[in-house]
């Protein structure tokens, strides 16, 4: 009993020195939130990757390339300096070329005898090469340097950190993290991958979609702060789900639930998981995605010793409001005194149909502006007129390209023009269309359609605006190669918005050479004919011959003139210079059938599933829950859909026409995403091996996403590939690089 009391005695001390103390040492702990002040250390194992990637982050340019063992960092062999003045395709060809020779070498060295005669090069190979040289022949890999780029990262980030930091600070997330962006874009705004990838925080539709709105009106992955946002979002479940940051960082890129698998088979130490762990989609990136991140946290935390005398960009001041009711692009130019390049620059998250004008801004859409130059955007938004602002959306009208269809045939159709087909689907001279393109019909056959249906409903009176006048006198200017409607413009001393009104242009940025021109009679096309006649007695006609011009006679009437050419984000050849034999493609998707169903009235489509299409976007364009069209199928909550699967759906909420329609939105998004960033240079043909899968070849070799390779092999089940099997490969190549 004595001992009993002693340690009761002895336990109740203890307890009130705990007590006692605990304010005292939480106060003076700086650790008290594991998640939020964690030391972010290079584990065991990765130091030598993290040196190369510092190394890439800070010593490579991008005119250099250096060739490596794609398993261990610490083995480069050779930097190879590429021309600046050659193309892109020329210098890879030198990069191949040096990989070859080394492959070689390595090669003969796994080949040869302990005691064998060795070239001066393969003695050089043998000194840097580890392990087996056969495993390394096949381990060669070329990285191009990132200082540069890495530099004017850093600059970029000036005008967005201190927003991101905040944000990251109300999650309760480290600051660390947000570097984040150096890795995947350079905080490259327009960023945008050939997997989908997109913005600062590179953020694919699928996962975008869990986060934001990502449409074919507005894609917020595009929003630096709205992405940011969502990226704290999956930050932190990634963390709370793993209880690792080394893991919850590298789940960022490779996937949550492909990391949870990895800690089940090799616990939290990622080291040993980057070392150990074998997975077809765990490759090159995701092992060095943490890596890449505690190099850029070095040289970004550090940047003066790295990039002395670099200066950041001031952060941006912006001021916003959300808008309610659908207002067109050009409404906010004109009351908001804003150019159509600062509404694009400040309101990244618009897509190229509402900067066009082909939709409207969407209800609820926080508009941005900036502070210096429009103070208080709710007072402007309360002088525009109620005849501007709209109930609804534009109604969108697709047609899908089918077998044997070309352009002279599906404008018969629907009683429209050639050159309207071309225009407002950025189809070059060769007049050039495939299967399974998404063509967007013009207007005129749009808007007879919404008139019919306001009319209907008298809820929403369409508003016609009457044609604005044109000039008295005009000219013809047949459009060549390269020109743009503000050079156009420059060129005969008038405003892009003037020849926009008289043009009834729908897409300003759609020109193409052979277009023709109605353009004012300018001041600057007298002069030059005043200045032909004292040069020499010519006709009046000789000195404007070049352009092609004859005097039109109109009425005028003054234009605000308004720039709406040279709009950064614009819609690229949606045809991406496809190859001749592009017109065997499938569709981008079969047409809806419907059957007769017991379990509803409502009519029910039997779908087709295609590329990117998940059971979420079936609910989302339905109308319906996921819960709903699990149980309408017999489908499992782990049932995932594939390619090919049919699929029912009951139109009892929203009907085929709208289901259709928000569908072909979203394949049309994905194609005018991709053609704007990337073209298709050529095509092989290429026997698949054994062992290799359809995931390998997009995501690993060749970096195309799925759908575009489905397009290109309409026979094939891509899913199913068999060994020997031959397939087209589209080679695709970066449209801004080469314009760089």
């Amino acid at each position: 009993m004595v001992i009993i009391r002693q340690i009761n005695r002895v336990f109740w001390i203890y307890l009130l020195i705990a007590v006692l103390c605990f304010p005292a040492y939480a106060k003076t702990n700086p650790h008290r939130n594991p998640m939020k002040d964690y030391s972010f250390k290079i584990p065991r194992g990765l130091e030598p990757n993290v040196k190369f990637w510092k190394d890439i982050y800070s010593k490579y340019t991008t005119r250099q390339s250096v060739i490596h063992d794609a398993r261990d960092l610490s083995v480069v062999y050779e930097v190879v300096d590429l021309d600046p003045n050659a193309s892109r395709r020329r210098n890879q060809r030198r990069i191949n070329a040096v990989i070859a020779k080394y492959k070689k070498a390595l090669r003969n060295l796994s080949r040869k005898q302990k005691n064998s005669r060795l070239t001066q090069f393969e003695k050089r190979v043998k000194k840097i090469a580890k392990g087996s040289y056969y495993r390394a022949s096949r381990n060669l890999r070329a990285q191009k340097g990132q200082k540069d780029r890495f530099r004017d990262g850093l600059i970029r980030s000036g005008m967005y950190e201190a927003r991101i930091n905040q944000i990251f600070e109300e999650f309760g997330l480290p600051q660390a993290l947000t570097v984040l962006p150096h890795v995947e874009s350079s905080f490259q705004i327009g960023a945008y991958s050939s997997a989908g990838a997109a913005g600062i925080w590179q953020f694919t539709r699928g996962t975008g979609r869990l986060f934001m709105k990502v449409g074919y009106e507005v894609d917020e992955r595009r929003d630096p702060i709205l992405a940011t946002y969502a990226a704290a979002k999956l930050l932190k479940l990634n963390y709370e789900t793993l209880r690792s940051w080394p893991l919850a960082v590298t789940a960022y890129n490779h996937g949550l639930e492909g990391m949870k698998r990895a800690k089940r088979r090799h616990g939290s130490d990622l080291g040993k998981i980057v070392k150990s762990y074998k997975n077809r989609t765990f490759g090159f990136a995701s092992r060095n995605f943490y890596s890449e991140f505690l190099a850029a946290l070095e040289v970004a935390h550090n940047y003066k010793k790295y990039f002395p005398g670099l200066k950041k960009a001031p952060p941006q001041r912006l001021v916003s409001f959300k808008f309610k009711d659908y207002i067109d692009v050009r409404t906010a130019n004109n009351y908001f005194k804003m150019t159509p390049d600062e509404i694009a620059e400040y309101n990244p998250a618009l897509r190229p149909p509402v900067l066009s004008g082909s939709k409207r801004i969407p209800k609820g859409f926080i508009f941005k502006a900036p502070e210096n130059k429009v103070k208080n955007l709710a007072a402007y938004y309360r002088q525009i007129p109620k005849k501007h602002k709209h109930g609804r959306q534009i109604r969108s009208k697709w047609y899908t390209v089918r077998r044997g269809d070309n352009l002279s045939k599906i404008a018969s159709r629907f009683r429209t023009s050639v050159w309207k087909l071309k225009r407002l689907n950025n189809i070059g001279r060769s007049n050039r269309i495939y299967k399974g393109q998404v063509l967007r019909l013009p207007d005129p056959y749009n808007s007879s359609k919404s008139i019919r249906v306001a009319k209907a409903s008298n809820k929403v009176k369409r508003t016609v605006t009457k044609k604005p006048q044109t000039p008295k006198e005009t000219v013809s200017y047949k459009v060549r190669k390269y020109d743009s409607l503000s050079r156009v413009a420059k060129r005969f001393n008038t405003s892009p918005m003037m020849l926009t009104r008289i043009n009834n242009l729908r897409d300003p940025d759609s020109l193409f050479p052979g277009q023709v021109l109605k353009i004012p009679k300018s001041v600057i096309v007298s002069q030059a004919v005043e200045a032909s006649k004292k040069v020499a007695p010519v006709k009046r006609n000789t000195a404007i011959k070049n352009f092609d011009i004859k005097v039109e006679k109109g009425n005028q009437k003054k234009a605000p003139e308004v720039d709406f050419s040279d709009v950064k984000i614009k819609i690229a050849d949606i045809n991406g210079t496809p190859p001749r034999k592009l017109n065997k493609n499938r569709p981008a998707f079969l047409p809806v059938s419907f059957v007769s169903s017991e379990k509803t009235r409502s009519p029910v489509g039997i779908i087709t599933v295609d590329f990117d299409e998940t059971l979420s976007h079936f609910a989302d364009w339905a109308g319906l829950s996921i819960l709903e069209l699990r149980r309408f199928n017999n489908l499992s909550r782990k049932a995932t859909l594939h390619v090919n699967q049919k699929i029912k759906v009951p139109f009892r909420r929203r009907t085929p026409a709208v289901f259709e329609e928000r569908r072909q939105e979203y394949h049309r998004a994905i194609q005018e995403d991709f053609f704007s960033n990337y073209r298709v240079q050529k095509v092989i043909v290429k026997n698949v091996r054994k062992g290799e899968t359809v995931w390998e070849i997009c995501n690993e070799m060749y970096f195309i996403p799925f759908w575009l390779l489905g397009n290109y092999n309409p026979g094939k089940d891509i899913n199913e590939l068999k060994p020997n099997d031959s397939i087209i490969i589209p080679m695709v190549t970066p449209i801004k690089t080469e314009a760089a």
